[in-house]
């Protein structure tokens, strides 16, 4: 659970995190070059409107359940509820007809989780691959000492809270342990430390690794 004490310690600890990192850039999910341009008709027409960073809730781009055609960029993952609840398929290049899919007018969430698009499967459900290099989410945002990583995700999946799964995460990045993690969510599913995916379970938040 988090105290006062420890989201103070928090932001103490993002500040220093952050005060290293004036000539970074923010944080974009799904590494670089990701962008999704949905359409409100089939064959990529009618209005649209594209999203390069993960998006909880299409609503906030007056989107949501609309879309008929897409184009992507890189991996991302379709998902009919906000959150990223609901039915979700990962999916690449462009799509003139989501009806094919069954998510015509029904995409309400959506995130990139592959930015060059390599590769098209969720962690490793029978444990043991989901923590190497090649599955994880590049989102951290740098300081001189430590690294902010505001969703960790592993394949756009959350990972299960606790502190074996901040060090395991923290360590598949190639830093250090964790220094503070928020648990506070719950999801539908995570990875757990292992590196198979669980049902649902409270996830990390705001995850402070050391460099």
């Amino acid at each position: 659970m988090t105290t006062p004490m420890m989201k103070t310690l928090a932001c103490g600890l993002l500040g220093l995190a952050l005060a290293g990192a004036a000539d970074a850039q923010g944080y974009r999910a799904g590494g670089r070059g990701a962008a999704a341009t949905l359409f409100e008709g089939p064959n990529f027409t009618g209005r649209s409107v594209t999203i390069s960073t993960e998006t909880a809730n299409l609503s906030n781009y007056g989107f949501n359940d609309r879309a008929r055609s897409i184009r992507l960029q890189g991996l991302w993952r379709l998902c009919e509820h906000s959150d990223f609840g609901g039915r979700c398929v990962e999916q690449q290049g462009d799509v003139p007809e989501l009806n094919t899919m069954g998510l015509a007018e029904r995409i309400t969430s959506l995130q990139p989780i592959g930015g060059r698009g390599e590769g098209g499967r969720g962690p490793d459900r029978g444990g043991g691959g989901g923590w190497d290099r090649d599955h994880r989410d590049a989102r951290g945002i740098e300081g001189s000492g430590s690294v902010f990583f505001p969703r960790p995700t592993v394949r756009g999946i959350d990972v299960a809270a606790g502190s074996n799964g901040a060090n395991t995460f923290c360590r598949s990045q190639g830093l250090g342990p964790a220094l503070y993690f928020d648990s506070s969510t719950r999801a539908a599913q995570a990875v757990a430390p292992e590196g198979h995916v669980i049902g649902r379970s409270t996830v990390l938040r705001d995850l402070l690794c050391r460099r």
